[in-house]
């Protein structure tokens, strides 16, 4: 039997075997570089999916505390808003209140709020007649007015140490002053005490606040 790997032509067959073998090997090279890509392939979309979840989960993270510092800014301002009209309130009551409770007021300046207050009591009685004599707002409004005025009148009375007394309906400043005095013609030292408040002594009204030099 002829050895095919040693006739004649076996030098030939033997570059032809080492290179099938080379194609061999070749192709095996091949496949496993295909099957380690194959394998890599997976993984590289694990990791893209992972890498885009965590980025998703970033932005979710961003986006909330992006929100809480929101909140938390408006929960500032709404605090220091309050903060302002807390102070605002604290300033108008020292204003209203004499220096010797912790206030600003002096007797000039009770004085000038009274001066003022009486000037919106008139000028709401006035809008009022113009209505007919009826609306309910206005009324409401000289009432909370007629009240703040005699808040005004006890500290000019404080300063000054005179009386308060409630003007009752049908009376006059003679009559007043009869009544406290024993003398009706010491009325014009009623008006004088309150020429801040009362333009015409002849103008009086129910609830009206007077200041009564002792």
């Amino acid at each position: 039997m002829i050895d095919p790997f040693f006739t004649s032509t076996g030098p030939r067959r033997q570059v032809a075997i080492s290179s099938l073998l080379a194609a061999g090997l070749l192709v095996f090279s091949l496949s496993g570089v295909a099957i380690a890509q194959q394998d890599d392939e997976p993984a590289e979309a694990t990791a893209d999916m992972a890498a885009e979840e965590n980025g998703d989960a970033e932005t979710t993270d961003d986006q909330a505390t992006d929100a809480q510092a929101d909140e938390l800014s408006a929960r500032l301002e709404e605090r220091e808003a309050q903060l302002r009209q807390a102070q605002r309130e604290l300033t108008a009551l020292r204003a209203r209140l004499p220096q010797e409770e912790g206030g600003d007021l002096d007797l000039d300046s009770a004085v000038h709020s009274a001066r003022l207050t009486a000037e919106a009591i008139r000028s709401a009685r006035s809008e009022l007649l113009q209505a007919g004599g009826s609306d309910a707002a206005l009324e409401e409004s000289i009432d909370q007015l007629i009240a703040e005025l005699a808040r005004d009148q006890a500290l000019v009375a404080r300063g000054r140490g005179d009386t308060l007394y409630e003007v009752r309906r049908g009376e006059t400043l003679a009559g007043i002053a009869g009544r406290y005095y024993g003398n009706s013609n010491r009325w014009e030292e009623i008006h004088e005490a309150n020429a801040h408040v009362l333009r015409n002594p002849d103008l009086v009204w129910p609830g009206l606040t007077l200041v009564l030099p002792r």
